[in-house]
């Protein structure tokens, strides 16, 4: 339930509730969604209300507003979709099923590290922080190892929440209100060093990707910073960048 001192705008819950029913398969690629006409009947809202969430869903790309059809539904990325920096971020919406999370540490209060890959901005920096490490797996093997700092800014009971087997940006989506707006990423090759290799579960000297992003939301001063490693050797990376 999201926090009751935060009203998510009507147009935002109808663009919830038809993007889960594109995620989880209700509506597949090519179909069309709902007419306007039958959105407004089956959600009561209005017809402002219903365009401002179909407009969502064309810029993230879940849908594709053809003239004289309607709303079609888009072929969502395969893959991992890591890669993709708006819009499905982290495989919150991958084809991958059974992507299982598991939180090492957080979220917990902690101080900004002194070296960071990505400059917090002055303001960011004023605040603490909230850390979070994970490691996320595809059935029997470890995908991701990645650790994420966030500012602790009008994020309430943040600390509190659970995020095992859960999508964070979803959560921060649903119950703060913060959009994903783009960022700066880095990509390399590295070889695993001994904390790497033990949270991918692989030898030490493997070699995997090394990912270091920001990532800017709605919010200013409000990015999120992570450090992420991947396996790659079962699966690939891929989506919209």
């Amino acid at each position: 339930m999201a926090d009751k001192n935060i009203r998510i705008p009507q147009y935002r819950q109808l663009y919830e509730t038809l993007r889960k029913q594109i995620s989880n398969g209700v509506y597949k690629a090519g179909d069309l969604l709902p007419s306007e006409s039958e959105l407004n009947i089956a959600h009561s809202v209005t017809q402002p209300t219903i365009r401002q969430a179909l407009a969502l869903l064309v810029n993230d790309g879940y849908i594709k507003k053809h003239h004289g059809k309607g709303s079609i539904v888009q072929e969502l990325p395969t893959g991992l979709g890591i890669l993709s920096i708006e819009g499905r971020l982290a495989n919150s919406n991958s084809n991958v099923e059974n992507l299982l999370t598991k939180i090492i540490d957080g979220p917990r209060i902690t101080s900004w590290p002194d070296v960071m890959p990505f400059t917090p901005t002055q303001q960011e920096l004023e605040d603490s922080c909230f850390y979070i490490e994970r490691q996320r797996r595809v059935a029997d093997t470890v995908v991701f190892y990645e650790f994420l700092h966030i500012p602790n800014h009008n994020l309430p009971r943040f600390a509190s929440r659970s995020l095992a087997n859960k999508s964070l940006y979803e959560l921060l989506r649903t119950h703060y209100k913060i959009e994903i707006k783009g960022g700066e990423q880095k990509i390399w090759a590295i070889l695993a060093d001994d904390l790497v290799s033990h949270y991918l579960e692989i030898d030490a000297g493997s070699p995997v990707l090394r990912l270091e992003r920001r990532i800017d939301t709605n919010r200013t001063d409000f990015s999120i910073y992570t450090s992420l490693y991947a396996n790659t050797e079962k699966y690939i990376l891929q989506g919209l960048i």
